[in-house]
């Protein structure tokens, strides 16, 4: 099942083929905190969700792209 990183209902970034693989996206572009107990979570507003296309081979050299 792809994943994705959504704000509220906009879709940011490129299907990654597993959940991991978006939170790595999202820590690399700094839209991840880490709590005063040591846990990582996404800013206000984000979520990685479940999308429906499938990772392409032509998205490989980048995470987010403008819809």
């Amino acid at each position: 099942m792809p994943y994705a990183l959504f704000e509220d209902e906009e879709r940011l970034t490129r299907s990654f083929a597993t959940r991991q693989q978006a939170w790595d996206a999202a820590e690399r572009a700094g839209l991840v905190q880490t709590t005063p107990a040591g846990q990582k979570r996404l800013d206000n507003h984000l979520q990685i969700r479940a999308c429906t296309d499938a990772p392409k081979d032509d998205e490989a050299d980048f995470d987010f792209r403008i819809y």
